[in-house]
């Protein structure tokens, strides 16, 4: 038996099979360079081998297709979009990332070979982090899911020439530093906008007013047009907590690599893609670098979507730079053909909302100053310090993933505006003993194991972390441990004051059966005052706990 040049070829499909997959010894005959013989003894088990060959490369050639996933419903789509995802449904598992946010990343990882270099010290941490992506320790809000808005059905088939007209004149009435195209499909997502995103558009411009005036400022000081501060209210709806499927974060979606590339810290205790503010502006340098690549806004807006290369080969197979040109092809995704006409109709119903029928009353926007504290601090002692609530707090600080802030290091908190100064002589007046201890969770590891090994109860451990005591523990994650109040020699140890240049700032260490009732009535104030300044939710308490208490500011409840 001979087998010519070596190969066999399927009727299906030519695919060369070379001898020594067929897994007999050949020899080449005398008579042809090109043919091989094969020993006698080995003829019948290569006989076999050809045979099995044979047969799966049919079954290969046969069985290439794949079973059409059927199209969703527009009605389905909307509701995907609308809807929050409970934790069971976020998506495939860690290690999967999404098209859009792999090619975001793309340049970074191949334009960074620093970061290849750190992979094996962030995978050190890899658990401890992801336990935290998971929820353990801060409270994530899923993003709208932007490839099931981009999915609807955008009527690009042509508007009436009202539609037209009236987003004519609301563009020329309105001072813009983009270019806005008036196209068939921009009208068809304003179009959108006033039908199926109704609710989840104008809730997206309500919030916006929070952070708005400061991400403009960001982009004005990198020299952008501002309008792109818009590209947030497609990407998260201006939510900066907003967590996608493949581990985007923020109010500008920034994946763990390109957010690291572009300066945004990420670790256990902090992660800057949800600072407003400093994700700003690494979206505003990822953005210049893309219009400098580009040489268009319409391609960079593209490229923060799609990735570089996508438009990259779009431009070189189409042989043009415009990017509606690009739209009427197939080259991009229909998400990236979607992308950019949301953001030039976001910018223009966002300017002149009343005209589309949208009675938005933005939330008013954030006041606040920064104050330096040595970490870690927690935020409840800064929240009673500052006469505030610990929500207000998170909110003006977002970028941390627990109620404390990173140990040794300093760390800027943000409190309300002219809270300040009271913040600094208040912390200034507060023992030693306040601070914090850590402690990286080992096998066998409990929360009430660790009540027992420090002297504080379960609740304060998890309330320093901003877990519930229920919240499973991963081995290797660091927490942070309230420091055990030391007793004084005297008998009054259980309250321990330190004087301010304001006011006198009291340490009440509970006792079992103290009421904050009792209390409140001992130090001349209300139950109301006492929950306020510990951040407590209700009136439970635990023997072993710390109270602070300000009797010089009980006539303010």
């Amino acid at each position: 038996m001979t087998i010519a040049e070596g190969a066999l070829t399927c009727q299906f499909r030519s695919i060369p099979v070379p001898p020594a997959v067929l897994g007999f010894p050949l020899r080449p005959s005398r008579g042809s360079m090109a043919t091989w013989k094969v020993d006698s003894r080995e003829k019948r088990w290569g006989f076999a081998c050809v045979c099995l060959t044979v047969l799966g490369l049919l079954i290969t050639g046969c069985a290439h297709g794949r079973p059409e996933t059927p199209a969703s419903t527009p009605d389905a789509i909307t509701d995907s979009a609308m809807r929050p995802r409970s934790p069971l449904e976020r998506g495939p598992a860690r290690g999967e990332s999404h098209g859009r946010d792999e090619a975001r990343g793309e340049l970074g990882r191949s334009a960074d070979p620093h970061l290849a270099s750190q992979h094996s010290v962030e995978s050190a941490r890899t658990g401890e982090i992801d336990a935290l992506d998971d929820g353990d320790g801060e409270e994530d809000q899923d993003a709208p899911s932007l490839e099931a808005l981009t999915a609807l059905p955008v009527d690009d088939t042509g508007a009436s020439p009202e539609t037209r007209q009236r987003a004519a004149e609301a563009v020329a009435e309105e001072s813009n530093d983009l270019q806005i195209e008036l196209n068939d499909a921009v009208l068809g997502c304003i179009a959108l906008y006033q039908g199926r995103l109704r609710d989840w558009f104008g809730a997206a411009l309500a919030r916006g007013g929070r952070y708005l005036p400061t991400m403009r400022a960001v982009l004005a000081s990198e020299g952008l047009p501002q309008d792109l501060v818009y590209m947030a209210l497609v990407e998260s709806a201006f939510k900066p907590h907003a967590l996608s499927r493949a581990r985007a974060r923020g109010v500008w979606q920034f994946i763990p690599s390109t957010g690291r590339r572009f300066g945004l810290r990420q670790t256990s205790w902090l992660d800057e893609r949800s600072d407003p503010e400093k994700a700003t502006r690494a979206a505003a340098r990822y953005l210049r670098e893309l219009h400098d690549l580009f040489g268009s806004w319409d391609l960079a807006m593209a490229s923060y979507n799609a990735g570089e290369n996508a438009v990259l080969r779009a431009i070189q197979r189409h042989h043009t730079q415009d990017f509606w040109t690009l739209r009427r092809t197939r080259s991009l995704r229909r998400e990236t053909r979607n992308y950019v006409p949301m953001i030039h109709a976001a910018i223009v119903v966002a300017k002149a909302p009343e005209k589309y029928g949208f009675n938005v009353e933005p939330e008013p926007a954030l006041q606040f100053e920064h104050v330096p504290l040595q970490g870690p601090v927690n935020l409840r002692t800064v929240a009673a310090c500052a006469d505030t609530s610990v929500a207000r707090l998170r909110d003006l600080n977002p970028a941390l993933r627990r109620l404390t802030t990173p140990p040794r290091e300093r760390f800027d908190v943000k409190v309300p505006r002219g809270a300040g100064t009271d913040v600094l002589d208040c912390m200034s007046g507060l023992p030693t003993g306040s601070s914090f201890t850590t402690h990286t969770v080992a096998r066998g590891d409990t929360l009430s194991s660790m009540s027992r090994r420090y002297g504080v109860s379960a609740r304060d451990i998890a309330a320093a972390n901003g877990m519930s005591i229920r919240t499973t523990l991963h081995v290797g994650t660091q927490l942070v441990i309230p420091a055990r109040i030391r007793r004084h020699s005297r008998r009054s140890a259980d309250v321990r004051r330190a004087s301010s240049s304001r006011s006198t700032t009291v340490r009440h260490r509970i006792r079992p059966g103290d009421t904050l009732e009792a209390i409140a009535r001992r130090y001349g104030t209300t139950v109301q005052a006492l929950r306020r300044w510990n951040g407590l939710p209700d009136s439970r308490i635990a023997a072993g706990q710390v109270l602070l208490i300000f009797p010089a500011r009980r006539g303010q409840f």
